[in-house]
């Protein structure tokens, strides 16, 4: 995620690699009060502490709003993951279709959190390198 708010701030940076990214807080807070069994009523309590707790109002968090159509991406992410859910990463793919951004994705099977480049190394390797050759010409 920082790398998406990195590269929004720096139009120069032309190949960003994204793995395993939330698309939207709102989403990954819903996400994580179900995962404890609370009520979503919850959710403006906890971004309220967020926000007081750290200065950053977690409501702007949104990386998918941070991409440009003068960069390209390589979104990546595991089908099983469990801490950053893979409906972020169907989120992305039809937030980049909707709005003409360069984009790769790759969902790595039976793969949970950042695993596809432990599981998979060599294609991981493969399909970085590619990526960034091809997009840092």
């Amino acid at each position: 995620m920082p790398v998406i708010f990195a590269a929004n701030e720096e139009k120069d940076i032309k190949a960003i690699w994204v793995d395993s990214s939330l698309a939207k807080f709102s989403m990954v807070l819903k996400d994580e009060i179900s995962r404890y069994g609370l009520s979503i009523e919850f959710g403006p309590a906890v971004s309220f502490f967020g926000k007081l707790l750290s200065g950053v109002d977690p409501v702007n968090l949104n990386p998918a709003k941070k991409l440009t159509s003068v960069q390209n991406y390589f979104f990546t992410h595991g089908d099983k993951d469990e801490r950053m859910l893979v409906r972020h990463y169907h989120y992305f793919q039809k937030y980049v279709e909707e709005n003409n951004i360069s984009s790769d994705f790759w969902l790595a099977e039976n793969s949970y959190h950042v695993d596809g480049m432990f599981k998979y190394p060599d294609l991981y390797a493969v399909k970085m390198k590619k990526f960034f050759e091809e997009n840092l010409k």
